[in-house]
């Protein structure tokens, strides 16, 4: 079964529905335009972790070796604050956040206190119809259907 490969190439991408949010550090997504600009959303977190972690980290970092504690609490920090923007994000009627940043701030001297926030520019995003990737995209897609149909799949 040989693949199309025009039609691979001008497959339109598929809708953002059901309250999902697509997110990027760029400035838009290919195969989508933007149709409305939402404006700036943000999500924020400021996580401690308790002081028996803290002193137990505090020996770890004398011995050596991941940071274990402080790593969850990164995780953990980054993701509140992530799910807040996102739900911003859909409050305000968008479907994608483009220019995602993340800032990370330690409060105090221990690394068992931090601030997360992360913000972007909410906006609705539309599928373009008959989009047709160029540059490096449209030439690994061009390769993959030549391949497949070369092996007659």
């Amino acid at each position: 079964m040989a693949i199309d490969r025009a039609a691979l190439l001008s497959g339109t991408r598929p809708e953002i529905t059901d309250g999902r949010v697509l997110m990027t550090s760029a400035d838009g997504f290919d195969g989508y335009e933007i149709v409305e600009y939402k404006g700036m959303c943000w999500g924020i977190s400021v996580r401690a972790k308790d002081m028996g972690q803290d002193c137990a980290m505090g020996c770890k970092m004398v011995s050596g070796g991941e940071l274990q504690s402080y790593t969850q609490l990164g995780d953990e920090s980054r993701q509140r604050a992530l799910d807040r923007m996102l739900q911003m994000a859909v409050r305000q009627g968008a479907n994608a956040v483009i220019n995602v940043e993340f800032e990370l701030t330690p409060i105090g001297k221990g690394g068992g206190n931090n601030t997360v926030v992360v913000h972007g520019t909410a906006v609705v995003i539309k599928p373009i119809v008959n989009y047709v990737p160029t540059g490096a995209l449209g030439n690994i897609m061009a390769e993959i259907a030549d391949g497949l149909d070369k092996r007659n799949l």
